[in-house]
């Protein structure tokens, strides 16, 4: 179990200088979960303390499942990186980047979300499926049987000879189907810290996805490339084996925005 940020401050005080770099989720770490994923929204405090964040540190950046525009458009602050579908795509300044390889199964991407949409999904009031350019998910958080739903997706991807070529990986009441290619969180918080030469890392996340990027950022730790802070924002969709990958833990949005403005101070 990691432990609880605000009674162990101390332990950050050395990250509080310019050499410092802050990556984050989105959607449970600096904005509520929401019904839809239209329905979210980073706040204009919480806006403000990260343009803050920004003038202050090495670099801030959000590493989100979103597509990098979607990112970018929700969280409306300038100066700061925007990565995409989980490290497909990212957005930094007049910099726009997609993995070429992912554009590759475009075409299979498009036919297996239309014969998905045609077979028994369509019948599961509160399905929703959520194009995200070089991905698609699988919304179930408004139906009303959760689990129940999640088994029907994951049966119906794998009876679909077109989407069972493809990856699919899980989130909070989500299922998402993307490129068959090595890029996950951890894969790219590696090129960035390569890229830009980073020696200071904080990374907040609240997702079975951030799961890759605290995994990576110990082991770069463990090599001398970097010190590093992983901070993990609990919720009760949040399965075990997470809260062992970070170091620290808070309990909310509000309290990300919280050490934020401790970081600033």
């Amino acid at each position: 179990m990691p432990k609880y940020l605000f009674n162990h401050l101390e332990d950050l005080y050395e990250f509080k200088n310019d050499k410092t770099s802050i990556l984050t989720d989105i959607d449970g770490t600096i904005s509520e979960i929401a019904t839809t994923p239209e329905e979210a929204l980073v706040t204009p405090s919480m806006q403000k303390v990260l343009s803050k964040l920004k003038e202050k540190f090495q670099m801030v950046g959000v590493i989100s499942g979103r597509s990098a525009m979607n990112a970018k458009a929700m969280v409306g602050v300038d100066g700061i990186i925007y990565v995409g579908n989980h490290g497909m795509e990212y957005i930094n300044g007049n910099e726009i980047f997609i993995e070429p390889e992912a554009l590759n199964y475009l075409e299979n991407i498009k036919r297996s979300v239309e014969k998905l949409k045609n077979s028994e999904l369509s019948k599961i009031n509160g399905l929703m499926f959520e194009d995200k350019g070089i991905c698609i998910a699988i919304h179930y958080r408004q139906c009303e049987l959760h689990e129940n739903a999640r088994k029907k997706i994951l049966d119906a991807i794998n009876n679909s000879i077109d989407a069972s070529e493809l990856k699919l990986i899980e989130g909070r009441k989500v299922v998402e189907i993307k490129p068959p290619i090595n890029r996950d969180k951890g894969f790219i918080v590696e090129k960035i810290v390569e890229k830009y030469d980073l020696n200071r890392v904080i990374y907040i996340g609240d997702d079975v996805t951030d799961f890759d990027a605290f995994i990576k950022l110990k082991e770069l730790e463990k090599t001398g490339k970097i010190r590093m802070a992983s901070i993990i924002v609990l919720s009760k969709e949040i399965p075990d084996y997470m809260k062992s990958s970070s170091l620290f833990y808070v309990r909310s949005v509000n309290e990300v925005q919280r050490f934020f403005k401790w970081l600033l101070k």
